[in-house]
Parts: C-alpha cells; sequence; structure tokens
C-alpha cells in the first residue's frame, strides 16, 4: 500500500507520516519541492538528522542547490523508489501537491529541442506572465509573475507544440497508475495553523534562519529555484529582522491556504483526519 499524506504546511504530516512509518515498517518518500536541496535547512522544516541517518527517509536533504531540480526530474526519481519498494509499505509526505500528482498520475513530460537563449529576451517578466495567462492561466497562477524561466518554458512548450502545458497533461491527470494508495488529508482549524506556523517561523529564526539565509544570498545567484522558497526569498527584500519575520509568517499563511485548496480540488477519496493540536 502506498498511503500519500496531504495537508498544508504545519499540519502535523512529517509526524504522522514517522508513526506510520515505524507502524509498518515503510520507507518515506518526499514530495516537497524545497527540502530536496542539501543547502536549505533552517528554513525548510526537514525531518531531523537523525531521521534522516535511519535509513528510512528518500529524496530529502541531496540535490545541490546549484541544479536545476525539476518535477520531471522528480517524477522519474519517485517512480524509481517506488518500484524499488513495490513489495513494501511506503510512505509519500511533502506539500508540493503538483510533485504528487505528477508522481502517482500519468502526467507526460514532453521533450523539447533546447530553447535558444534569445527566446523573448527582451520581453518582460510582466509581459511573459501575461501571454501566459492569455494560453494557460492555471499554469500562469502556479508559476507566478517573477520566475522567469518558468515563464519561458511554459511559453517555449506552448510553442512547440501548439498546446499548453495543462492541456497536455489534461488527458493524465485523473489517471492514477498505481493500484493501491491511499490519501489521507490532515486537516487542522485555520486559527490554530496560523498559530503554529507563527511560531515555527520565531523557532527558524532562533535556530540560525536569518544567518543561512543572508549567507546563501551572499554566495550563490539570487536567481536559483531553490531560493525562491518561502522562508528564504523575503531576506531580499528587507534588512529589517522583524518586518522579514512577518512577511515570512503572512507569506506561509497564504500557501498553506493555496495548499488546501490544491490538495482539495486535484485529489479524489481522501480520507480527512481532523488535527485539533
Amino acid at each position: 500500500m502506498i498511503y500519500a499524506i496531504l495537508g498544508p504546511t504545519c499540519s502535523g504530516k512529517s509526524d504522522f507520516a514517522e508513526k506510520l512509518s515505524l507502524k509498518y515498517n515503510a520507507p518515506i518518500i518526499n514530495f516537497d519541492a524545497f527540502q530536496v536541496y542539501k543547502e536549505l535547512n533552517k528554513g525548510t522544516a526537514k525531518p531531523s538528522e537523525a531521521e534522516l541517518n535511519s535509513g528510512r527517509y528518500f529524496l530529502y536533504d541531496f540535490v545541490s542547490i546549484k541544479e536545476d531540480y525539476s518535477v520531471s526530474r522528480y517524477q522519474k526519481e519517485a517512480r524509481e523508489l517506488l518500484e524499488t519498494f513495490k513489495n513494501k509499505d511506503i510512505i509519500m509526505v511533502g506539500g508540493t501537491g503538483l510533485y504528487l500528482k505528477a508522481c502517482l498520475f500519468d502526467y507526460k513530460f514532453l521533450e523539447e529541442e533546447k530553447m535558444d537563449d534569445d527566446f523573448l529576451k527582451d520581453v518582460s517578466n510582466e509581459e511573459l506572465y501575461s501571454r501566459l495567462l492569455e494560453i494557460d492561466k492555471e499554469d500562469a497562477l502556479k508559476i507566478g509573475v517573477n520566475n522567469r524561466k518558468r515563464l519561458l518554458r511554459a511559453l517555449y512548450i506552448y510553442k512547440t507544440h501548439n498546446k499548453s502545458k495543462s492541456e497536455l497533461n489534461e488527458n493524465g491527470k485523473n489517471t492514477l497508475l498505481y493500484q493501491n494508495v491511499k490519501f489521507i488529508g490532515l486537516d487542522i482549524d485555520r486559527v490554530l495553523l496560523y498559530e503554529r506556523i507563527d511560531k515555527r517561523v520565531d523557532l527558524m529564526f532562533e535556530n540560525g534562519l536569518e544567518e543561512e539565509a543572508r549567507n546563501l544570498f551572499k554566495n550563490y545567484d539570487n536567481s536559483l529555484r531553490g531560493l525562491q522558497a518561502i522562508g528564504y526569498k523575503e531576506f531580499l527584500l528587507s534588512n529589517d529582522s522583524e518586518e522579514v519575520k512577518k512577511m515570512i509568517k503572512n507569506n506561509t499563511h497564504h500557501y498553506a491556504k493555496r495548499q488546501m485548496t490544491f490538495f482539495k480540488h486535484q485529489f479524489d477519496n481522501v480520507e480527512w483526519i481532523k488535527m485539533n493540536g
């Protein structure tokens, strides 16, 4: 059985997954887009070092921030692990619903010829975003106006196939490829969730998040995908620690709300469990 644990950040997914893993002697496969990066530690709420070293955790803490880690690469690597552990119970846990969807459902990533470096190079991010909104509103809203690399790729896919990325995935996105999957969703009162988020952010600052983030921006290209994570990108906007902390809390609140919307709209037959503490 594959147990897929869904829910917003700070809902208790990691603890729930750990308990299931111990109960069923099951490996845990990550589907969080930022917990894959080795350099992002203080702001991504990874499992503990002891847990990561237990031999039960996979697709955590293994990619350099300098690498361009994509959902298509995640799909390949996660499916390889599902095949490796096909005779065992498996736990999947994380907050990036698209990664889980791409792994378990019939998502296809078409290969295009390498995009020319000059493709739409003189077009602003705002105009790229506007064009993608007309072509593929669903994908545009997921990408946002500031991620130029993904905006360009989405427009290049449309130019190459004369279909948007969402259209290309439409036929397979609701076709589950695996027979024994149980979706378990953790639902938590929003007021309580926001309180837990705020406490976690305070703890991250106490544990050295600001020092880690500012060192990363000093030593790496600020446009790297990994550095667009909530909890890091905000440090580019202000030198005031309290202002940054407030931004991180607010952005995480909004992100948790988007996560729940995605999980509830994109996954059927979820067993939702009310979390009260």
